[in-house]
């Protein structure tokens, strides 16, 4: 029988790959001096984010053997041992039953198809809208129950990005040809 992947080493590769990517795309952009940043420059940090945490998952999950004991409380919860996570807001997120450590395949492909919509349209639609639908997306995708939740979190999302970088940092982000955010 053939052993599955571990989910961990998915996300790594997943975030490394990703992270790759975007370094490489944001290498095209131009990094400029440090007195004067080009607009790959806020990219590439998040690239290199992305590959280092990538890196360090894939290294927490190796270190890990399969006779590890974790003590109560000190480790992850299985799905099984929680049924329905209720937010705050009241029984907005649901988690899947069956704590098996199967991979959602199809939660991964969409998670990383919702990131790639904003490289793919950011400069048409606007960043921080595209930006705000990615993260709805991947909301759902991953489990929130209500759109209502799901779309405060892309606004929210979007408003700090938008005070963050353009208004704090004064980072001028795509408006798109639709004049949008």
């Amino acid at each position: 029988m053939r052993e599955s992947a571990k989910p961990e080493v998915i996300v790594a590769g997943s975030l490394l790959a990703l992270g790759l990517l975007y370094g490489a795309l944001a290498l095209g952009e131009g990094l400029g001096t440090m007195a004067d940043t080009g607009a790959g420059f806020f990219p590439l940090i998040v690239a290199l984010v992305l590959a280092v945490a990538g890196v360090v998952v894939l290294v927490q999950s190796r270190r890990r053997t399969p006779g590890d004991v974790t003590a109560p409380g000190a480790g992850d919860v299985t799905s099984a041992e929680v049924g329905d996570v209720t937010s705050p807001g009241g029984g907005d997120v649901s988690v899947e039953d069956g704590g098996d450590g199967e991979v959602r395949w199809w939660r991964i492909a969409g998670v990383l198809a919702a990131a790639l919509l904003v490289p793919a349209v950011g400069d048409t639609v606007g960043m921080v809208v595209t930006l705000s639908i990615s993260l709805v997306l991947m909301a759902k995708i991953m489990g929130v129950s209500r759109w209502s939740s799901a779309v405060l979190f892309g606004l929210a999302f979007g408003a700090a990005t938008w005070l963050i970088f353009v208004r704090w940092l004064a980072v001028p982000l795509p408006s798109g040809t639709l004049g949008l955010f």
